[in-house]
């Protein structure tokens, strides 16, 4: 279960054994995402994804994520270091009104060549082709939607609500950061990714 870094004693025990200077500037940073954020960001750290993603719904969307066949993948097959996955479902209001926030996201990030390792995509866990399809005609998302046809993402319960946004290593697959319910602003978002961006490459250098 994802939950937010003020209760995670584990998250902070595993942040107190790194080095000095990296322990401090772990500490400073992941304080500043969740004072910005208002409490909705940090994730606990043993936190992964493990399901399976859905195959991606265009030829396009196969050549934005670097996958190398039109099926069902996992999110180390994602030519990136950072993915950000939307859960959600084309009934739900609040994802509604979340599409044209993660719109500005996904155009702020394409737009940011320090952020070209970092791709953005939505899943519909509760939904069928023709709902699908209805949604992106009627909301216009410019980020790819997949479609969890087989309904595997919410039968597994990880989550309880729609929205949620998760940034996640591609690496590990280890959730860095997650934002339940409506984003709030595009610019804080994605000004949190930077963060976690460098946080995840700062840690795995004392790992190497």
């Amino acid at each position: 279960m994802i939950q937010c870094c003020t209760n995670t004693a584990t998250g902070w025990r595993e942040e107190m054994k790194k080095p000095g200077w990296i322990k401090v500037f772990l500490i400073v940073a992941c304080t500043s995402i969740f004072l910005q954020s208002g409490g909705a960001f940090c994730a606990e750290t043993e936190s992964t994804v493990k399901f399976t993603l859905p195959p991606p719904d265009s030829e396009q969307t196969q050549t934005y994520l670097g996958l190398d066949a039109m099926k069902q993948f996992k999110v180390s097959d994602i030519k990136a270091k950072i993915v950000v996955i939307e859960l959600m479902s084309g009934f739900c209001s609040a994802c509604q009104a979340n599409t044209p926030i993660i719109n500005d996201v996904y155009k702020t990030i394409q737009a940011d060549s320090s952020l070209a390792d970092v791709k953005v995509i939505a899943i519909a866990i509760a939904d069928d082709k023709t709902s699908v399809e209805t949604f992106k005609k009627q909301f216009k998302p410019i980020f790819p939607m997949l479609l969890d046809e087989n309904r595997e993402i919410m039968r597994s319960k990880i989550i309880s609500a729609t929205p949620v946004t998760m940034v996640v290593s591609t690496q590990d697959a280890k959730v860095l950061f997650t934002q339940p319910g409506l984003i709030p602003d595009a610019e804080g978002f994605v000004k949190q990714v930077r963060f976690v961006k460098q946080l995840e490459a700062m840690d795995k250098g004392t790992q190497q």
